[in-house]
């Protein structure tokens, strides 16, 4: 597992989740509720943490970079919408 981006909001972590999902990869989120307990600990525990497999990671990162709506977010579809 890999790290592949941090937040200091719960709801932004789950976001990412949320699209990498929706092009076939497995995300997993970490710290979320350490940092819904108590926010002002998401400085000192590094925010809510978006981990990914290792064979994932390279794909998620072009993900990430791409932003969201663009093709690059479409490549895991079977279908166009």
């Amino acid at each position: 597992m890999k790290t592949l981006a941090a937040f200091s909001k719960p709801i932004d972590a789950q976001l990412l989740i949320t699209r990498l999902a929706g092009s076939g990869i497995t995300a997993y989120c970490r710290d979320e509720y350490m940092v819904t307990l108590d926010w002002l600990a998401s400085n000192a525990i590094g925010g809510v943490k978006v981990d990914v497999a290792d064979e994932d990671y390279a794909r998620a990162q072009e993900l990430l970079a791409a932003g969201p709506g663009s093709p690059a977010d479409e490549a895991g579809q079977a279908e166009p919408r």
